[in-house]
């Protein structure tokens, strides 16, 4: 029976339990969540389950030495590269997928690399529209209209939280890298996130890719949360509501394949089948975090590698 560690079962890593849960291939899934009034709701879930896994849960990591198959840390940033310090000291792991922010700092960056090359750990990065049917699919129609122009509007989606996801998809859609983060578009200073400690802003921040594309993204200060996703190429122009599940392309509008985290299980079953999966590599995401701390730090009047209060 393979391992499966989750570490952090909130709100994100329930979401991530239940596509675990969801995937054929049989495990023995061991739940870290130091908050005990979770493990209620993590016990509700687990003992209803008729899957072929077990489970267990416990408020700290396991002293005993082990070889696990998948390590999901889905914690928040301020604390990630200590989890994944103590995982590593104690345990042989094969495959690791981080939840995004990764961390809130560019030396944090450089030292979890640095350790998961020196352990060998295979890594990727949770940013899941890599894994929207809608996406897969455009990738592929949209290859010869390269580079492909995204500008992204919307109202309370969490631009330092989210921005990642979109400076991912630019990169995914275009088969090119993020050269630029620049957030001289963002409304001077912030506001408290809703996660205490961590900030929220809210402006354009712009982003030019290697093959010359560009990203913008827009957030205003409003609700209800909206996000909307307009793609321009050679010979393209689509719009797309990723809430409503739709894009209009050449005056048609059609569904748009988009998935929750829960529903995503084979990027679990193929970590452990395969050890590979189809999220952002580890790598490629510390480069979008780089520059993506750089500029957001420069907008906050903080240092290059001062901690950037986002998760």
């Amino acid at each position: 029976m393979k391992q499966v560690l989750l570490s952090g079962c909130g709100n994100i890593g329930f979401r991530h339990l239940q596509a675990i849960a969801a995937m054929p291939t049989p495990a023995h899934v061991t739940i870290i969540e130091p908050n005990m009034a979770a493990h209620a709701r993590i016990a509700e879930f687990t003992g209803s389950h008729t899957g072929p896994h077990r489970f267990s849960v416990s408020p700290t990591l396991p002293d005993a030495p082990a070889t696990v198959d998948l390590a999901v840390i889905a914690s928040s940033a301020d604390v990630r590269r200590a989890i994944v310090e103590a995982v590593l000291a104690r345990h042989s792991v094969l495959v690791m997928v981080l939840e995004k922010v990764l961390f809130q700092s560019i030396s944090d960056l450089d030292a979890v690399s640095a350790l998961l090359a020196r352990h060998h750990v295979t890594a990727f990065v949770n940013c899941g529209r890599r894994y929207f049917p809608g996406y897969l699919a455009a990738r592929d129609r949209w290859a010869q209209a390269r580079p492909l122009d995204i500008e992204v509007k919307g109202t309370a989606f969490g631009m330092c939280s989210n921005g990642i996801h979109l400076l991912d998809l630019a990169e995914f859609l275009n088969a090119a890298a993020v050269v630029s983060v620049d957030a001289c578009g963002l409304k001077p200073g912030s506001v408290p996130a809703k996660r205490p400690g961590c900030v929220e802003v809210f402006g354009t921040l712009h982003a030019r890719l290697a093959n010359g594309a560009t990203l913008r993204v827009t957030c205003d200060d409003s609700s209800p949360m909206s996000i909307a996703v307009s793609v321009t190429g050679k010979g393209v122009s689509a719009q797309i509501d990723e809430l409503a599940r739709q894009v209009t392309e050449s005056g048609q509008t059609t569904a748009f394949g988009a998935r929750n985290v829960s529903e995503c299980w084979e990027i679990y079953d193929q970590c452990l089948r395969e050890q590979t999966c189809g999220l952002t590599p580890f790598a490629d995401s510390t480069g979008q975090h780089r520059l993506f701390l750089a500029a957001l730090n420069d907008h906050l009047g903080l240092g290059a590698d001062a901690l950037c209060p986002i998760s």
